[in-house]
């Protein structure tokens, strides 16, 4: 059913929220890990007392300015003083408490209210009134995504209502989880969306009313109100929501259907899903957010046709691991590597075998490319993503210890310790030690020293072999070798394969020493021995087994952009926005490359920008790239568009430990678009563009492995 902004959205019994109280304040969000609290510190709900939020929100988009009452009913009273977190910029207007003014004491973002002797016992009432104006810079075309929210907290506009949990828009009690009941007031037309369950909107006047409930507690809510279209569809107790915008309202129906696909899927992975409701709701710049029961996705991340099968099931699946169960105070974050293990890597195994362990090889690519023994940490003491050496460890090495978990208990137990989790924790503040406890019942074993080794640690594993010889023996062939790890040494299981013409053999290892030896038979001549040969262990990889890459570029520590003579100002332009988009902190653009001689070359990863002039350097790229004057080629595909483009990485010819980037825009006419694009493209050596959309793209093979041997044939 779409519904039009300003009208009722009614479905059976639903009622818009009750009217009694008034509409005033505040949009708003909050993801909110409570802070050690005066007044919450008995357990009530999961180890955190649960406070009750009746909140009336008038928008005023026009001023930025947003107008609220917030009526707290607490789980109990006491004598000491009440400390709330709310926005230091808003004014406050009253504060009572039992119907009796309070006094209080605002200062910092730090409201103080002292309660009188008479103000005792359970079920006591907090009424708080304030406004504030919310106008964080929305930006209009940011380069860089390392920060999902482009440093936007709070913002009110006539374009829309952006409120996230660092807004502080409502007042916070520290250390408390909060339930909700919401009515936001905005101007006729203006639809409001956020966590819980729809109760509908009507339009009164001049004004509309949005209304919604959240029964369960959450450490924070979040708020976006715009002129939305609404769509709804129901399958059995889950209503699939979208809010868009007029221009992408036609997309509404596939993204409803892929809600409830991914809903019906993990319900069979995980358990029932937990909430009312999931909605895609549009932002009006750039955003990429998953907040308890629904997403929040930036006009144009809404329109990228693969945003439906991989950005939005991780979203979906995050609605059972970290807004379902959720993430404990103490002992890091596990939820992002859980999802991106249960919902994006799963999604490439059932394309195939091989796309599951390309993904695998990525994420140990990112890892080597884009963390430093300066960026490194513990896994458990991943909290959020806050640049790419963050992102690589808290999602990609927290799915594969999850993957390597798996391998070790196996499937069955796997699956059945997720299940016993969300089960059991729920709406439940949840740590590794959680999980840890939960997979030993269901392997039947203890698991301490793995994921002691996992999270506590930095750094990984490196392995090799060594000592590999095959002799002949009666019947076939013994062959034997020894596989070391650097310390500090862990416990590892790997897969040892020989590989003979037409078969492959497979043994698996454990090692808990430094060395250990292998003694194998097989009866066919032996080609090839390989260690992880699916990279199903998180290791840290050697030069050779890691092509050049665009992230490659981001985690260079000093970039050198040479300009190619007599270039259009638009390669320029375009020059600086991909620097600026990768993320380089320190680079320097040169426009007259011949001052530069080779000692300086050797020093710097290298950018190029147009025609490589230096025959050296044009000399580097491979066999499968040839770069013309007026087109290329790439992978036997000829590119001579005005609108083509190249970018491609490799190993520096003048030092192989450093790398060489080529950007080849034919015209200036897409070079920009282009620019921006190349940094989402991480874990590829090479891309051909037309028009700005990508046409090719592909990684470098491997040189070679210390964790593989080849056999010498006979002859040669």
């Amino acid at each position: 059913m779409a519904v039009k902004p300003g009208r009722v959205a009614a479905t059976g019994t639903m009622e818009i929220l009750r009217w009694r109280f008034a509409l005033w304040l505040l949009p708003g969000a909050v993801i909110l890990w409570a802070a050690t609290g005066l007044f919450c510190k008995t357990p009530a709900w999961a180890g955190q007392p649960v406070v009750h939020h009746r909140l009336a929100v008038r928008l005023l988009p026009a001023e930025r300015r947003l107008a609220g009452t917030d009526r707290i009913t607490l789980p109990s009273g006491r004598s000491r003083p009440l400390v709330f977190f709310l926005n230091p910029g808003v004014a406050i207007e009253s504060v009572r408490m039992a119907g009796q003014p309070a006094r209080y004491r605002f200062q910092n973002g730090r409201l103080r209210i002292f309660p009188a002797k008479s103000a005792q016992g359970s079920g006591l009432e907090v009424t708080i009134r304030y406004q504030g104006v919310f106008d964080d810079t929305v930006p209009r075309r940011p380069l860089n995504a390392e920060n999902p929210g482009y440093g936007v907290s709070g913002t009110i506009s006539e374009n829309g209502t952006f409120l996230l949990a660092g807004a502080h828009w409502y007042p916070v009690l520290a250390g408390c989880r909060s339930t909700f009941e919401v009515a936001v007031t905005a101007p006729a037309g203006v639809v409001a969306v956020t966590a819980g369950s729809d109760r509908g909107r009507k339009t009164i006047g001049t004004a509309t009313v949005s209304a919604w409930s959240v029964d369960h507690p959450v450490n924070g809510l979040s708020l976006s109100a715009a002129r939305y279209l609404v769509h709804r569809r129901r399958a059995g107790r889950v209503t699939a929501m979208t809010f868009m915008l007029p221009s992408t309202d036609s997309l509404s129906g596939a993204y409803l259907d892929a809600v409830l696909r991914y809903i019906a899927e993990d319900e069979a992975l995980f358990g029932p899903y937990p909430f009312s409701k999931f909605a895609v709701v549009e932002n009006f710049f750039p955003t990429g957010y998953g907040f308890p029961s629904y997403t929040l996705l930036g006009s144009r991340v809404i329109r990228l046709p693969f945003i439906i099968h991989t950005s939005l099931g991780h979203e979906i699946t995050h609605c059972w691991w970290g807004n379902g169960v959720t993430v404990s105070d103490h002992g890091g974050n596990w939820s992002e590597g859980l999802t991106t293990y249960v919902a994006d890597y799963r999604f490439q195994a059932q394309k195939s075998r091989a796309a599951a362990q390309a993904y695998r090889l990525g994420m140990l690519r990112d890892y080597a490319t884009l963390v430093t023994p300066a960026t490194d940490f513990p896994l458990a003491h991943f909290t959020s993503r806050r640049d790419p050496a963050s992102q690589v460890i808290g999602y990609d090495k927290g799915a594969m210890v999850f993957h390597m978990l798996a391998k070790t208990i196996g499937k069955s137990a796997f699956r059945q310790g997720l299940r016993d989790v969300f089960r059991q924790r729920v709406f439940t503040p949840t740590s590794w030690d959680d999980f840890r406890q939960a997979f030993e019942k269901s392997a039947q074993r203890p698991l301490g020293r793995f994921f002691d080794q996992w999270l506590n640690r930095t750094g990984a594993p490196r392995l090799r072999l060594e000592k590999v010889t095959a002799e002949p023996t009666a019947g076939g062939w013994r062959v034997k070798g020894r596989v070391l790890q650097q310390p500090p040494v862990y416990d590892l299981r790997l897969t040892l394969r020989l590989g003979t013409r037409g078969q492959v053999q497979d043994t698996v290892l454990r090692l808990t020493t430094a060395a250990v030896d292998f003694d194998l038979f097989t009866r066919r001549t032996p080609e090839r021995l390989s260690l992880d040969p699916d990279f199903d262990v998180f290791r840290a990889l050697y030069p050779e087994e890691i092509p050049p890459a665009v992230n490659s570029l981001k985690g260079s520590p000093a970039l050198l952009v040479l300009l190619a003579r007599d270039l259009p100002p638009a390669f320029r332009e375009a020059a600086t926005l991909l620097v600026r988009s990768l993320g380089v902190k320190r680079f320097r653009l040169v426009e007259n490359t011949g001052r530069l001689d080779a000692r300086t070359l050797k020093k710097k990863d290298l950018l190029l920008i147009g025609w490589p002039q230096r025959p050296v350097l044009a000399a580097a790229l491979p066999p499968a790239v040839s770069l013309q004057r007026g087109g290329f080629r790439l992978n036997g595909r000829l590119y001579n568009q005005p609108g083509d483009a190249f970018f491609g990485v490799f190993t520096n010819p003048l030092a192989p430990s450093r790398v060489m980037a080529v950007f080849f825009p034919l015209s200036g006419t897409d070079a920009a678009a282009v620019a921006r694009k190349i940094t989402h493209y991480g874990r590829y050596s090479y891309l051909a563009f037309r028009r700005g959309r990508n046409r090719d793209r592909g990684t470098w093979p491997p040189a070679a492995s210390p964790l593989v041997y080849d056999f010498p044939r006979a002859g040669r």
